[in-house]
């Protein structure tokens, strides 16, 4: 165990050189008037550097700025098979709360796979191995620095989804404007996590005040508190039930809160469910960002009461029927949808081998396969 724990610590060694993404400011080097032994000690207890430890997992606290509500259950079990195949590459950061107390400054999934990895190896000798975890110990860190380091940490890893994007950077917003005694504009928020994008920091504060049938119809599951953890993990678990469906972006994020604000105004009890059950189609039908904008405005200026554009084709039960009527006036996604229909249906008549023989005309043809056009 102990030459295992000292192999660990030696690949970390060489990799806490890199120095980037650090947000913890050097130290000055400017000459210093002599103090008394005991008085340097006393500082030196009060400011500790930064160093490499391994901490045992019940020692860790939750970082209350820890952008990420929840890890993705797929993404988590593959974090997990590169650590048993590889080992830990790279510690969490930590910073000391208290005598013999932690909380996570970045590394949240790998505490999160230690705790799965120590709970599967129960009542074997590979447990010891993940009852604690190689960690960064750094200086403390003010509220606004740990959410500026945690928000930049979890962004650079994977991309947040949109309803924590949005609520770290007004958490930092909030930080940031107590700092400067006036309120942060997005593009003080945007300098503060090196973003360039200022108009979409400005958009996500917008988001962050839609309503939650709106954010979760955006990301596709329910809003998970960062406290809703009841298993002693502290980060919460999800299965993403929404892969292979088209992603809700910004824009088209926002053009749903607007529509649940029409529909709040003039059928309040129905809001949240004709909200939703319009997100609900968009994504599964992969709506463009064009065509949800058309679709909302269509409905708040009241030009139409029409549920969908008609249908251009229809491809039921073995027959194919093109409405070759309606293709003038079809929107671009469902005359990409018959081009798709129609290319395969060459394809499979370019596999088909030859007939054998002719038809026989004594016997009646039936309508299986069957392809009208009107």
């Amino acid at each position: 165990m102990a030459s295992s724990k000292m192999k660990i610590l030696s690949a970390f060694r060489r990799t806490t050189n890199e120095t980037t993404d650090d947000p913890v400011e050097p130290e000055s080097h400017q000459e210093q008037p002599e103090e008394p032994e005991s008085h340097q000690e006393e500082q030196s207890a009060e400011a500790p550097s930064e160093r490499l430890m391994v901490i045992p997992l019940d020692q860790l606290e939750c970082n209350p700025s820890q952008p990420r509500s929840v890890a993705d259950e797929e993404k988590l079990e593959e974090l997990i098979t590169a650590i048993l195949q590889e080992g830990l590459i790279q510690p969490i950061a930590v910073h000391a709360t208290s005598h013999n107390r932690y909380q996570i400054v970045a590394g949240h999934r790998r505490v999160a796979a230690f705790q799965r990895l120590y709970e599967r190896t129960k009542g074997t000798e590979r447990q010891r191995q993940y009852e604690a975890i190689p960690a960064i110990v750094k200086a403390p860190l003010d509220d606004l620095r740990m959410a500026t380091t945690s928000f930049i940490e979890n962004d650079k890893r994977e991309k947040l989804n949109l309803v924590d994007e949005a609520a770290a950077l007004t958490k930092i917003r909030d930080f940031l404007s107590a700092r400067l005694s006036r309120e942060a504009t997005a593009k003080d928020v945007a300098d503060a996590v090196g973003k360039k994008d200022e108009q979409r920091v400005g958009r996500l504060f917008r988001f962050h005040e839609a309503p939650v049938v709106v954010k979760e119809g955006v990301i596709g599951q329910r809003l998970v508190s960062k406290n809703d953890t009841t298993d002693g993990t502290l980060l919460a678990v999800v299965k993403t039930s929404t892969k292979g469906q088209k992603t809700i972006d910004l824009i088209a994020a926002l053009e749903f809160s607007r529509l649940h604000k029409y529909f709040a105004a003039h059928t309040p009890e129905r809001a949240n469910e004709k909200t939703k059950r319009i997100i609900d189609r968009a994504r599964e039908e992969a709506w463009s960002v064009r065509r949800i904008q058309g679709y909302i405005k269509a409905i708040i200026s009241g030009e139409t009461n029409r549920r969908s554009p008609p249908a251009v084709f229809s491809d039921e039960s073995g027959r194919l029927t093109v409405y070759l009527s309606r293709l003038h006036t079809a929107p671009l996604d469902a005359r990409a949808q018959l081009r798709v229909r129609l290319q395969s249906i060459l394809s499979e008549l370019d596999r088909m081998p030859e007939p054998s023989g002719a038809p026989d005309p004594a016997v009646p043809s039936t309508n299986s396969g069957a392809i009208n056009v009107d």
